[in-house]
């Protein structure tokens, strides 16, 4: 499943890295254990996750789509750090 969703991501080559992630990519694993004394069941989930980056366009020489791309990437990081924010504040 992991390769699955590596093959889906997508990457653009620019002058700072040859595959600089224009996706973000979320793998969550969730755990489940019975306690064998009692039957009690805990579960726990791990989330690895890695942004797409948002470099400066005069650095990367990017071209028009590149741009776009960029802009769209800031646009959601934006969204994703309300998110957060809001979550902080209950």
């Amino acid at each position: 499943m992991f390769e699955h969703g590596l093959g889906g991501r997508k990457v653009r080559k620019t002058l700072m890295n040859d595959e600089s992630s224009r996706s973000h990519l979320i793998f969550s694993i969730i755990i489940d254990v019975i306690n064998k004394r009692d039957g009690r069941k805990t579960t726990g989930k791990l989330s690895f996750i890695d942004l797409a980056g948002s470099e400066s366009s005069k650095k990367t020489g990017t071209d028009k789509e590149g741009q776009a791309e960029a802009n769209a990437i800031n646009q959601s990081l934006s969204a994703l750090g309300n998110v957060i924010s809001a979550l902080a504040e209950g």
